[in-house]
């Protein structure tokens, strides 16, 4: 019998592949999308989706129609779950912008919208389990994350930091959506984080065993993303 892990992300893959179908423009964000960019995926417990006002009705009547149940909705986002004897799966919409509640930050559809492009995804429990979806930017996914800078967002992050970001790209978007007193909190903060024997024992609780050399190299790569402390 399939694991947990292997029913979520194939029901996961199931459903993406009918929504790319009804809603071209949505686009993926959270850990599925940040696994098409890492060497070292993680499972994911939600699938999360940015969408377009005009679409979010017509992905929600399709997802109800696929047994998932509307648990919370607002103007701006909508949560659908889905419940079986064996697994849970839960699918945000965030809708026409993500309001990052840790932060207060607004990120607007355009911005996510911007670098985005269809990629081949591969299920981590089951690598011949494959789909094409749209799926934001690295930048964007890297900006998101430290504006909500919880302990799975700095470990996303990092290891983020081992794909080739566009410096350039995180830096706008930065001086956008960051003012200047928390982009200097979270570097500090960040700096420390990722220095410390606890976050080092974090990552390969979730990772397994990391290579020295990948941790080393990886926090000076995400480290040169970030503006120098003063």
């Amino acid at each position: 019998m399939a694991s947990v892990f292997e029913q979520r992300e194939a029901e996961a893959f199931r459903i993406l592949k009918q929504i790319n179908k009804i809603a071209s423009q949505t686009i993926l964000v959270g850990g599925y999308a940040l696994n098409a960019y890492s060497a070292f995926p993680r499972f994911s417990l939600d699938c999360d989706l940015t969408v377009v006002a005009g679409d979010s009705r017509k992905i929600g009547d399709f997802l109800t129609k696929e047994n998932f149940k509307e648990v919370e909705s607002r103007a701006d986002f909508a949560r659908f779950e889905k419940k079986t004897d064996t697994m849970k799966i839960g699918i945000d919409l965030f809708i026409g912008k993500i309001i990052d509640r840790q932060s207060g930050i607004t990120f607007n559809f355009s911005d996510i919208a911007n670098g985005s492009k269809v990629i081949e995804l591969k299920a981590k429990s089951n690598p011949s389990l494959k789909t094409k979806f749209r799926t934001a930017s690295p930048e964007i996914l890297f900006v998101m994350k430290l504006a909500s800078f919880r302990k799975q967002d700095i470990r996303d992050a990092f290891m983020l930091s081992s794909y080739a970001l566009n410096k350039e790209r995180i830096q706008a978007l930065f001086k956008k959506y960051f003012t200047s007193n928390l982009l200097e909190k979270r570097t500090k903060a960040l700096k420390k984080a990722i220095e410390s024997t606890e976050f080092r024992d974090s990552l390969q609780g979730v990772y397994g065993r990391l290579p020295d050399k990948f941790l080393q190299e990886n926090r000076s790569r995400l480290l040169a993303y970030l503006p120098p402390i003063t």
